[in-house]
C-alpha cells in the first residue's frame, strides 16, 4: 500500500463526519489507532505541527506530510 493509498483509507475510517479534515478529536482516535494510549499524550503536539494552515484540521495533504515524515 502506497502513502495516497493508506491516506485514502486512514481519512475513509477516521474522518467520522466526511468534511475532508481530521478534527484534533478525530485525529486523536487516529493515533490512539496507530500507537495506542501512548501515542495520545504526543498527539497534540503532532497534531498542531501538522496543521499548517492552522484552521484546527488535518486535511489530506497534511496527513501525507505526517506519514511521509514519520511513517516512511
Amino acid at each position: 500500500m502506497n502513502t495516497e493509498e493508506l491516506v485514502d483509507a486512514l481519512f475513509k475510517e477516521f474522518d467520522r463526519n466526511g468534511d475532508g479534515e481530521l478534527s484534533r478529536g478525530e485525529f486523536v482516535e487516529l493515533v490512539r489507532y496507530l500507537l495506542g494510549e501512548h501515542g495520545i499524550k504526543t498527539s497534540s503536539r503532532i497534531f498542531d505541527k501538522f496543521d499548517a494552515d492552522h484552521d484546527g484540521g488535518i486535511s489530506r495533504d497534511e496527513l501525507v506530510d505526517l506519514i511521509d515524515e514519520y511513517v516512511l
